[in-house]
């Protein structure tokens, strides 16, 4: 489509709204405000700066008047071959219906497991980074309570070596329901994903994790943020994801419900309604 197709007005053709960026361009910078609210304030810059470029821009496509462009028709009659054959449609074997992805997940259960495994792995590779930098496998749980125990901001890397009853049960807390949530998420997205579910686990996700902590870490948890190491840190990611992978993965694989009729999934029963699918 060239320039002189979309603004001669003379010449013959459907007008159709014209292609824009603008809407995704604001709604990503409104996002990136909102995270860098949890991240640095630099995040929030640049959201700020999108969001009114796609604003302004989205404003001048819609007033006075939507942006529009020609579509040229074509004088000559157009030939239509006849195929014959039905539309292949992805379909279950148990339905007729048209099927959505995912068409089987795993249940909460494997997620909750996933990450009591990726927990349990993390914490083996941090016991052997606090015993490799520290001489002490308390050190990382120590430092990891310290997210709520402001006062362990002033001790040095010898008290932090040492046992703190306190240090410890916060930081299982944390550790615990930090790996659960993660968990159930590995249970929930692992399904959707058609390929490479090993590299999304064990390299995209605690490449991303790692982002966000270096980002937020100097807020939620100073000293943490001083006594990283880094390399550490995207090991014992590598470790969780590669545990909660290997669990989730090997679980059992449950039917969505998406062919289920309202009924069945209200757990009403109803004589004349096929069990297992069917509402159209």
């Amino acid at each position: 489509m060239t320039s002189e197709d979309r603004t001669n007005p003379n010449r013959e053709g459907i007008e159709l709204p014209a292609p824009t960026s603008a809407p995704f361009v604001c709604a990503f910078g409104v996002t990136l405000i909102f995270a860098g609210i949890v991240t640095n304030w630099a995040v929030s810059i640049v959201g700020f700066v999108l969001g009114i470029v796609g604003a302004i821009r989205w404003w001048h496509e819609v007033l006075p008047d939507n942006r529009k462009e020609c579509l040229p028709i074509d004088g000559r009659r157009p030939t239509i071959e006849v195929s014959p054959g039905g539309v292949a449609h992805l379909m279950t074997a148990e339905s007729p219906h048209r099927a959505r992805i995912p068409l089987e997940i795993h249940p909460y259960g494997a997620g909750v497991k996933g990450g009591i495994a990726g927990g349990i792995a993390m914490a083996i590779v941090a016991g052997v980074w606090g015993w490799v930098d520290q001489s002490s496998i308390w050190y990382p749980v120590n430092i990891l309570g310290a997210t709520v125990l402001p006062d362990f901001a002033h001790e040095n890397a010898t008290q932090l070596a040492q046992w703190h009853t306190a240090a410890f049960v916060l930081g299982l807390v944390i550790h615990a329901c930090m790996s659960l949530m993660i968990g159930l998420l590995y249970g929930v997205i692992l399904p959707m994903i058609p390929r490479f579910r090993l590299g999304f686990a064990a390299v995209a996700v605690p490449l991303i994790w790692t982002g966000l902590a270096w980002a937020s870490l100097d807020i939620i948890n100073p000293l943490l943020n001083q006594q990283i190491n880094w390399w550490w840190f995207i090991g014992s990611q590598v470790a969780f994801g590669l545990a909660c992978w290997f669990v989730v993965s090997r679980s059992e694989r449950i039917g969505t419900m998406q062919n289920w009729s309202m009924l069945e999934r209200t757990g009403m029963e109803s004589p004349g309604i096929r069990e297992m699918g069917g509402d159209g």
